[in-house]
């Protein structure tokens, strides 16, 4: 058997080229097989895709379904009495914060002029 293509050898500038196209052609090759698997993936749209998508569509319709509710609740037991009393009360706490501002600043001028209270 003649093996004397297995001895060392000085390599020439061909071999050298051949290898590069060799090891170019294998990664494009590589590349080519792996966008083809990719591919087939890409194209087919989930069934958790169209479930996720569905869900979004129905968690929309619920947040417009219970914006409406609101709506409707305020129409219907939103009256003018409880606008009557919701404004009292706030009237109710301008004045106790008005008393409070009156006090802390009566306190305030006697602790620093030192005069007795009117």
């Amino acid at each position: 058997m003649d093996t004397s293509f297995l001895s060392p050898g000085p390599i020439t500038w061909a071999q050298i080229v051949a290898l590069a196209a060799f090891l170019f052609a294998l990664g494009k090759g590589a590349d080519w097989v792996i966008g083809k698997l990719r591919a087939g993936t890409k194209d087919a749209v989930s069934p958790l895709t169209i479930d996720m998508a569905a869900v979004k569509i129905q968690v929309a319709a619920q947040n417009e379904a219970l914006h409406n509710f609101k709506v409707e609740v305020a129409r219907t037991y939103v009256t003018g009495d409880v606008i009557t009393r919701m404004e009292r009360r706030i009237d109710d706490l301008v004045t106790s914060m008005r008393e409070e501002m009156a006090a802390t600043r009566r306190e305030m001028l006697q602790a620093i002029t030192g005069r007795p209270p009117r």
